[in-house]
């Protein structure tokens, strides 16, 4: 059987869809041999790497509800990020410890960007915890993360969908899974600064994600349809379903390309 390798994109809260994904693909039976996961992605497959159950990955979304989030929000001073981020680490470490990525039974690598070249950067080494936290650093929520010379932020904001560093860690048939919002899902009644902004974001990362895809063509792309409840940072609903469904519709052309 040809090497499985998923690509997980960014996408906030909807990357619940991810652990539906993994599910269908556990339930298949077919071996998942590498991951290349950026922001939300990076910590749904990192978790997976890392050999966390999926039932234990969906409790912890479950419980990461308005009060956790709000903890890793905390303002940090001098003002380089709205939080340090370190209860995000501190979280993170309670959940995989000191696991480095480079001895994790799946293949593993977090996208992050860096700041200073605008270039993503795959993170295939050091402590998973601190992997997912660079990779998670959203600008202006969290303060970057410095590591080897590198400022490191979101690597949703360079690489959304990394098709290409699945394939660098060995896979052989690459599924891209991309649960970014499209511009067109979100109604804007009321066009304020922030409103404009977070359009602006969203605008920007899924024509990223699409010409990813046109130019690196993973041999499958799954997206989940999420409009019949988008999932939220303090209330998952049916995303994981969606992802589930998503994933199924795709198994017999997955099980084909890796027979």
């Amino acid at each position: 059987m040809k090497r499985l390798g998923l690509a997980l994109s960014a996408g906030g809260p909807r990357g619940i869809a991810h652990l539906g994904v993994l599910q269908a693909l556990v339930e298949a039976g077919i071996p998942i041999r590498a991951i290349a996961g950026t922001s939300v992605g990076s910590y749904v497959g990192g978790l997976f790497a890392a050999g966390v159950s999926l039932t234990e990955i969906g409790r912890l979304w479950e419980e990461t509800g308005f009060r956790q989030t709000a903890r890793f929000l905390l303002p940090t001073f001098p003002w380089r990020g709205w939080s340090s981020g370190e209860e995000l680490r501190r979280t993170l470490v309670g959940i995989v410890g000191e696991r480095m990525v480079e001895d994790l039974p799946v293949p593993f690598a977090a996208v992050a960007t860096d700041l200073r070249s605008g270039l993503p950067v795959a993170i295939r080494t050091g402590k998973l915890a601190d992997a997912i936290r660079a990779s998670l650093s959203v600008p202006g929520l969290f303060v970057p993360v410095e590591r080897d010379g590198r400022t490191l932020i979101d690597g949703g904001l360079a690489h959304p969908l990394p098709v290409d560093m699945v394939r660098d860690l060995g896979a052989e048939v690459v599924v891209a899974v991309d649960v970014l919002v499209s511009p067109s899902e979100k109604h804007l009644s009321r066009v304020t600064v922030f409103a404009v902004l977070f359009q602006m974001a969203t605008i920007f990362q899924k024509r990223i994600a699409q010409l990813e895809a046109a130019v690196l063509r993973p041999d499958v792309v799954i997206r989940p349809d999420f409009e019949e409840a988008p999932p939220t940072y303090v209330s998952a609903g049916i995303g994981a379903e969606v992802g589930y469904r998503a994933a199924q519709a795709a198994l017999p052309q997955i099980r084909a390309l890796c027979a």
